[in-house]
């Protein structure tokens, strides 16, 4: 009985970490601004909007474009960029992240 409840552990154990690492292998999407672009390595350094550091991975084709301050959202599959969408109308640090001033439109008072 003992070895019969050991093995029924060690089988649900074992699908216990399989599952963990899928679902940690799961693509996920973050926004952020390009810090290094490293088309030889394939590499892309993004400062996410909350703030944390990631490089990651990416083949040439998504990198190329790319330049350090652009905003962009990234679909990320571990440690890989699968896709990369540059934002439009994004603040450009050279900017001191200011966007250039708009003509302002018709504004309505509160009520």
């Amino acid at each position: 009985m003992f070895r019969t409840l050991r093995s029924t552990l060690a089988i649900a154990l074992a699908a216990l970490f399989v599952v963990s690492a899928v679902a940690l292998a799961a693509d996920t999407t973050m926004s952020g601004t390009v810090q290094k672009v490293d088309t030889q390595k394939g590499q892309i350094t993004l400062r996410s909007d909350e703030g944390k550091t990631v490089e990651l991975q990416a083949p040439a084709d998504l990198l190329a474009g790319l330049q350090t301050g652009d905003a962009v959202e990234v679909k990320v599959s571990g440690q890989k960029a699968t896709l990369i969408h540059k934002q439009q109308g994004a603040l450009r640090p050279e900017m001191d992240g200011v966007l250039p001033r708009q003509q302002p439109g018709e504004l309505r008072p509160s009520q």
